[in-house]
C-alpha cells in the first residue's frame, strides 16, 4: 500500500507557518495553546529517561546538539 504524500494536495499548508496558524484560528474559532499540558508518569519521556540513565551509567559520553542543555544536566549525575 502506497501513502499519500499530504504535500501533494492543493490545500497543503505547512505545519507551523502562518497559513497554517491562519487556517487553525479559522476552524477552530481562535487559535489557542496554554502550554499546562501534564503527562502522568510513567510516560514516553520518563521512560526514555530511565532507559538513558541506565545505558550510561559509569560511561564517557559526548551529546552532540545538546541545545540548553537540560538533558545533559540530568545525565551528567549518570555518567562518568
Amino acid at each position: 500500500m502506497k501513502l499519500l504524500d499530504p504535500t501533494t494536495l492543493p490545500e497543503w499548508l505547512p505545519p507551523h507557518s502562518l497559513q497554517w496558524y491562519e487556517q487553525l484560528g479559522r476552524l477552530e474559532g481562535k487559535y489557542q495553546y496554554s502550554w499546562k499540558s501534564t503527562y502522568t508518569n510513567p510516560n514516553g519521556e520518563s521512560i526514555f529517561d530511565e532507559e538513558v540513565a541506565s545505558v550510561i551509567r559509569n560511561k564517557k559520553v559526548l551529546d552532540v546538539g545538546c541545545g540548553h542543555g537540560e538533558f545533559t544536566m540530568q545525565c551528567a549525575k549518570y555518567a562518568k
